[in-house]
């Protein structure tokens, strides 16, 4: 049995040889195909890295303008609590004098009424004389 596999091989040796040509041509293209990949890939890579740092920097120029922004915010939120506050004063003050001012129409209406109860009780005493 041995012989016949040997004799097999024999006969396959120059068909073998004719094929390692082949195979290192393909091996190299192969490879040659890896090493550009690899570079492309490296290339986007350094594409990807430069787009994320002006994202990054992008983003610090947004960070700040949003902490501005909030800060903003706090004082607008403080002066629209001092207006709220001025405004209740305001009204309870507004209150406060609508209820003298009528309070005081009271007292002039009943002044009216006396003083002319009075003018003409003096008018029926001086008429009566």
């Amino acid at each position: 049995m041995w012989p016949k596999v040997l004799m097999q091989l024999v006969e396959l040796l120059p068909h073998a040889a004719r094929l390692v040509p082949a195979a290192d041509r393909y091996f190299a293209s192969k490879a040659a195909g890896d090493r550009a990949n690899e570079a492309a890939l490296t290339a986007m890579a350094e594409g990807v890295q430069a787009d994320l740092g002006q994202v990054t920097k992008a983003h610090v120029g947004l960070y700040r303008l949003l902490q501005e922004q909030g800060a903003q915010l706090t004082i607008l939120g403080d002066d629209v609590r001092g207006l709220r506050t001025a405004l209740e004063q305001s009204e309870r003050r507004v209150r406060t004098l609508e209820e003298t001012v009528y309070s005081l129409g009271l007292w002039v209406k009943a002044g009216l009424g006396v003083s002319t109860v009075l003018l003409l009780v003096i008018l029926g005493l001086l008429l009566r004389k």
